[in-house]
């Protein structure tokens, strides 16, 4: 599935099986394997020759009427067989995770409150801004709120993602 803003290489996609395609992405970024939960995206680049080549990964995971985004990752190499026109269209707030992100908000919004996401890495803030979280009153928690809740709620929502620490 394509998204609207995304350039025509980028093949954006829910997936069932990602260990499969991105599960050594995850672990070398990671150093675990990649968790066995739903909802996986990835960001497949379309290859001059057809083949798709697993760019970004992240993971949605429901928690009651949230959703916790995770697992973000992006794999530098794939960025090796794209031409230099290619490699513009992917650059600041157009990249890869950039499109995936907003790929998987507007993929899931009619499952969830508000999406959550939890960062300590300033680049990897920089993407999750460009892509539509805010942050919350608390480090490195950051919410997008993709339909009209009251302040309470949103408030007893933030409180309730804080208390879970790093996710």
């Amino acid at each position: 599935m394509a998204a609207p803003d995304a350039p025509d290489f980028l093949v954006l996609a829910e997936v069932d099986n990602a260990a499969a395609m991105a599960g050594p992405l995850f672990e070398r970024k990671f150093g675990h394997p990649m968790p066995n939960w739903p909802n996986d995206v990835i960001a497949f680049v379309r290859r001059g020759d057809g083949s798709l080549y697993p760019m970004s990964y992240a993971k949605f995971f429901p928690l009651g009427s949230v959703m916790l985004v995770g697992g973000c990752c992006t794999d530098g190499r794939a960025f090796d067989g794209l031409d230099a026109g290619q490699r513009a269209q992917l650059q600041g707030d157009r990249s890869a995770m950039v499109h995936l992100l907003r790929y998987g908000f507007r993929r899931f919004a009619d499952r969830c409150d508000a999406y959550f996401g939890y960062c300590g890495d300033a680049r990897a803030w920089a993407v999750d801004l460009a892509a539509g979280f805010v942050p919350t009153e608390h480090e490195k928690l950051l919410v997008h709120w993709h339909k009209p809740l009251n302040a309470q709620t949103q408030r007893a929502l933030v409180a309730m993602a804080h208390a879970l620490g790093p996710f």
